[in-house]
C-alpha cells in the first residue's frame, strides 16, 4: 500500500510521515512530492493507492498535468488546506474526496480517514481476488454477470450512526441469526426471507429499537420493496436510498420505492441572497437566517446532498466574510469554530445537524458585533463592499457617497480598495453590475433598458456599450446565445 503526501510544505510533509511512522498506520510506502510536477512524477511512477493533496496546488495555472494524473487512475484522495474557502471544499467535492481537512491538521481526524481509506482499498482488491468463490455475493454487487444462488425475499441494507460501530453492529446482528448478513467497509447488506414486506419493517423497528437500547445509537435501514432486479441493481437503489438520511437523520426505514426525485437547487447563492445574508447578519435577524436554512431542508422538497453541501459552503463565505468585516478572524474561538463548521458541513450525514451548527455560529458572531464596534475594530474594504453590494443598482452611488457612508475621506477608501482589491472603485463596481446583468439576461425576458435601469445603469445605449466592451458582444446577441 502506498500513500503519497502532496504539499509545498516540508514541514507539514515531515510532520505527517512522523505520525503515521508513530502510530504504525497500516500504509507500507509513504511516497512525497513539493510540488505539481514531482507529483504527477510520483503518480505515474508509483500509483499510490492514497494520497493527501494540498489544495492550493490546483489552484495554479501550470497544474492541469496534475488534475490529468488524478483523473486516469482511482485513488482515495484527502484533501489539505490552509485556507477554508468555498473554492477548495468545491474542488474537493467534484474530485470526491473523502474529506478535505484545515491546517494545523486535526491528527484524530486525518488517523480515522487514512484508515478508512486504507481498510477501503483492501476491501476492494480482496473483492477482486478470485479466491472468494463462484457464488460469493461481494461479485454480485459490482457486476452483472454475478449472481448468487441463495434464496432471499428481500434484499436491504443497514448503516450504522457511528462508522466505527459497523463491526459490532455487524456481529451483534449475527447473535440475532435474523438475516444473511454481508459487512461492507461502512454498512451490512443482507438478505431476508420474510414473507411479506409488512413482516420485515416489523423486524426491522425491532432491530432498530433494540440496537439504540443496548448501544445509546441508531441506524438506519433500507428495503428494496420493488419487483425484483439484480443484485447489483438493487445494491445501488438500496445505497441510493440511505442517502434520505442526510434530511430525515437516523433511527429510519427507507423504502425503495418511496425514494423521492431529487430537485434542481442552484448550488451558488445569487447576489439577492448574498444581500440578505449580510444584511441578516448585520441587523441581528436570526429569524430571516433560520427561515432561509429551514427552507433548504424542509422533507417536502428533497435536494441531492452534495449539492445542498456546497450552497452551504456558499452561505459560509458569506459568514466569513462578515467576519472579516469586524475583523473576528482574529478571535482564536470563534476562528476555531468557523473551521470545525467548514469540517461540518463537508462531511456530517444530517442536515439538520449541520444547519443548528450554522445557526449557533451565526447567533455567537452577531452577539460579538457590538463589542467590536464599541472597540473600533472595523474592516473599511470589507464593509465597504458589503455597502456596494446593497446600493449597486443606484445609478447615484458614488465613492463620495461610500466615503460619507464609512466617515472616511474618498481618498483613503480608494486607496485601501485599490490595494486590497487590485481594482478601482468604479471597475468594481461596474463589474457588480454587468454581473447582475448577465443574469438579468439569462433568466428574465426584460427589455435591455429595463435591466440597464435595474442595474443601476441610467443610460441603455452606455450599458450597451459597455457591455460589448467587456464581453465582445451585445447584450441581445448574449441573450440570443444563451437561450439558443
Amino acid at each position: 500500500m502506498k500513500l503519497l503526501i502532496i504539499d509545498r510544505d516540508q514541514t507539514e510533509r515531515n510532520g505527517i510521515q512522523w505520525f503515521i511512522k508513530r502510530y504504525q498506520l497500516d500504509v507500507m510506502t509513504v511516497l512525497e512530492a513539493g510540488n505539481f510536477n514531482e507529483a504527477v512524477e510520483q503518480i505515474e511512477a508509483e500509483n499510490p493507492e492514497v494520497i493527501l493533496l494540498e489544495m492550493e496546488l490546483l489552484a495554479q495555472s501550470d497544474s492541469n498535468r496534475l488534475r490529468k494524473a488524478l483523473s486516469l487512475n482511482s485513488h482515495h484522495i484527502i484533501g489539505i488546506t490552509a485556507e477554508p474557502l468555498f473554492k477548495h471544499a468545491l474542488e474537493a467535492l467534484s474530485m470526491r474526496a473523502l474529506t478535505l481537512l484545515v491546517k494545523p491538521i486535526d491528527l484524530s481526524l486525518l488517523k480515522q480517514y487514512l484508515t478508512h481509506a486504507v481498510r477501503n482499498e483492501l476491501r476492494v482488491q480482496q473483492e477482486s481476488l478470485p479466491l472468494i468463490g463462484e457464488h460469493s455475493i461481494y461479485p454480485s454487487l459490482f457486476l452483472d454477470q454475478y449472481e448468487i444462488e441463495q434464496e432471499f425475499t428481500f434484499c436491504l441494507m443497514l448503516e450504522a450512526e457511528i462508522l466505527e460501530q459497523n463491526e459490532p453492529l455487524f456481529h451483534w446482528l449475527e447473535s440475532l441469526n435474523h438475516l444473511t448478513l454481508f459487512p461492507l467497509s461502512k454498512r451490512i447488506v443482507a438478505f431476508s426471507t420474510e414473507e411479506t414486506l409488512e413482516e420485515l419493517r416489523k423486524k426491522a423497528k425491532a432491530i432498530i429499537r433494540e440496537w439504540s437500547n443496548t448501544q445509546n445509537t441508531n441506524l438506519n435501514i433500507a428495503i428494496y420493496d420493488l419487483p425484483r432486479k439484480s443484485v447489483k441493481d438493487m445494491y445501488q437503489a438500496i445505497k441510493e436510498t440511505l442517502k434520505l438520511r442526510f434530511q430525515h437523520g437516523f433511527g429510519q426505514i427507507f423504502l425503495v420505492s418511496e425514494l423521492p426525485t431529487f430537485q434542481s437547487l442552484d448550488p451558488f447563492l445569487t447576489m439577492e441572497q448574498q444581500r440578505l445574508w449580510m444584511s441578516s447578519l448585520e441587523q441581528n435577524d436570526i429569524q430571516t437566517i433560520k427561515h432561509f436554512l429551514y427552507s433548504i431542508s424542509t422533507i417536502k422538497t428533497y435536494y441531492h446532498p452534495d449539492t445542498i453541501r456546497i450552497h452551504l459552503t456558499s452561505i459560509l463565505a458569506q459568514i466569513r466574510r462578515f467576519m472579516l468585516k469586524y475583523q473576528m478572524e482574529k478571535r482564536i474561538d470563534l476562528e476555531h469554530r468557523y473551521n470545525q463548521l467548514f469540517e461540518i458541513i463537508l462531511n456530517h450525514p444530517v442536515l439538520y445537524t449541520i444547519i443548528q451548527e450554522i445557526v449557533l455560529l451565526c447567533q455567537d458572531i452577531m452577539n460579538q458585533v457590538e463589542k467590536q464596534k464599541e472597540k473600533g475594530q472595523f474592516d473599511y474594504v470589507n464593509a465597504a463592499l458589503d455597502f456596494i453590494d446593497h446600493h449597486y443598482t443606484d445609478d447615484k452611488l458614488s465613492l463620495d457617497q461610500l466615503a460619507e457612508f464609512l466617515g472616511i475621506s474618498p481618498s483613503y477608501i480608494s486607496m485601501l480598495f485599490s490595494k486590497t482589491n487590485a481594482t478601482t472603485f468604479k471597475q468594481y463596481v461596474t463589474k457588480k453590475r454587468l454581473t447582475h446583468a448577465r443574469q438579468l439576461l439569462q433568466e428574465t425576458n426584460l427589455t435591455i433598458h429595463e435591466i440597464a435601469a435595474k442595474t443601476g445603469f441610467n443610460d441603455a445605449n452606455y450599458f450597451s456599450k459597455l457591455f460589448k466592451a467587456n464581453h465582445n458582444i451585445s447584450p441581445s446577441y448574449y441573450r440570443q446565445q444563451v437561450i439558443g
